[in-house]
């Protein structure tokens, strides 16, 4: 796996955790998703005693007044909570709240045993605490100052998703609903704030909530600022490479424009020292397109350009400059194309002298001219190419002759040179290719 991968991997691990999260703090939110509908026409008040009713604890609540308006929904389940007893309040024809005693069919149950719940219409209210300090204060016990008792209605226990339809209608004078100081209330303050906040002293921020929020917020925060990170890291990775490439072109291109100099041929006072004889009568003189065995490489590049030899610039900006590429014991290629269409080529293969140390400098250890022929030649051009070869290369002695190929031997430096003239595609008599070699 690449840097760039295993960072986008991570990134991918982040988002997954906060998708994880989201849905975690959606659940805390609503529990069972359970909702209560008011198809009545007046409004509908509830009042809640929460708890979280799982293996693992979060402790309980008391909310209120909660408004759900005639045509209106609103959760049931107050965050973190997932089983709630329920207190409803509605308006009668006088507009007076009443203490109603609403229990739908599909309630999950009513529970006898609780009596009463203690509940404040002065003002809204939301109440953390463990269990036993929520239901000790408020549920069946002496309420609290501004606190009154309250007939619960049923108790929502965790369950399937639930929509409870509930239609109240103000249409009769019901017995109106006192506090405990014998007042009674027509405009009941109702619960708007939000649950991670702190709105005055009856109502309490759900620490549990907020440390989860504040959680998911660090995590998102993390999570942008690593993928902002990573994508800076990207750009400034890419922003290096781009200006590596365009050094690379930019010497690349330098190193062409050199090649092309040293492809432009000399003057005609320089390349004459390159100049083909007509005979050669030692072993010590011969040379093909101007190039001898035992020259060293530049001279033999200069001498190949002289006889108007070229090889693709390209070539030689790959290999490092004429230099490098002249300095290994790879076989260097060049050609050119005669006025009747014949291409020649001319092949020198480059290596320390004989006997040199290791490291000397490479020089000319062979060399061979090919000409391919744009139309066949028959016998006769062929005897001629054999007759010319004959005179041009006059000394030294004959090892092998026959009719497709001329081997001779020369001294050379003390040493032996082996000269030859091979035919190629040799047919009737003729040839298409035929090579000249010193070697």
């Amino acid at each position: 796996m690449t840097f760039t991968q295993l960072k986008f991997s991570s990134l991918s691990t982040v988002l997954v955790v906060l998708a994880l999260l989201g849905v975690s703090q959606t659940a805390r939110a609503d529990t069972d998703g359970s909702t209560l509908c008011n198809k009545g026409t007046t409004p509908l008040y509830f009042a809640t005693v929460g708890e979280h009713d799982g293996i693992f604890q979060s402790g309980a609540m008391i909310q209120g007044l909660v408004e759900v308006r005639p045509g209106g929904c609103a959760n049931l389940v107050p965050d973190g909570m997932n089983k709630v007893i329920l207190t409803f309040f509605q308006k009668d024809s006088r507009g007076i709240l009443t203490n109603t005693h609403i229990v739908p069919k599909n309630a999950t149950r009513v529970n006898s045993e609780i009596r009463h719940v203690c509940v404040n219409m002065r003002q809204p209210y939301r109440l953390f605490g463990s269990r036993t300090a929520i239901f000790s204060k408020y549920v069946n016990a002496p309420c609290p100052d501004g606190f009154s008792q309250a007939s619960p209605a049923w108790i929502h226990q965790p369950g399937r998703r639930t929509e409870y339809q509930i239609a109240v209608d103000a249409d009769v004078a019901a017995v109106p609903w006192k506090d405990k100081s014998g007042q009674q209330y027509s405009r009941a303050a109702v619960l708007s704030i939000s649950p991670y906040e702190n709105a005055g002293p009856l109502i309490e921020a759900n620490q549990s909530s907020i440390r989860d929020r504040q959680a998911a917020l660090a995590l998102i925060k993390a999570a942008k600022e690593f993928k902002e990170r990573a994508d800076r890291e990207a750009q400034e990775r890419q922003a290096r490479i781009w200006a590596e490439q365009q050094r690379r072109r930019a010497r690349y291109e330098a190193a062409v424009d050199k090649a092309e100099e040293s492809l432009s041929k000399p003057s005609a006072d320089e390349c004459a020292q390159y100049a083909d004889k007509s005979r050669y009568k030692t072993g010590n003189e011969i040379a093909l397109s101007g190039v001898a065995l035992g020259m060293d490489l530049g001279r033999a590049h200069e001498a190949l350009v002289c006889h108007d030899f070229t090889i693709r610039p390209e070539l030689l900006a790959r290999a490092g400059g004429v230099e490098k590429f002249w300095a290994n014991a790879r076989e260097k290629t060049f050609q050119k194309t005669l006025a009747d269409g014949t291409v020649v080529f001319t092949d020198v293969e480059t290596r320390p002298p004989r006997g040199a140390p290791p490291g000397a400098d490479f020089v000319v250890m062979s060399v061979r001219i090919r000409y391919r022929h744009a139309e066949r030649l028959d016998n006769s051009d062929w005897q001629r190419v054999r007759s010319d070869f004959k005179k041009k290369f006059q000394s030294g002695k004959r090892r092998a002759e026959n009719d497709v190929a001329i081997h001779k031997q020369y001294k050379y430096d003390g040493g032996v040179l082996f000269l030859q003239l091979n035919a190629q595609d040799y047919r009737d008599g003729g040839v298409s290719q035929y090579s000249v070699s010193i070697l």
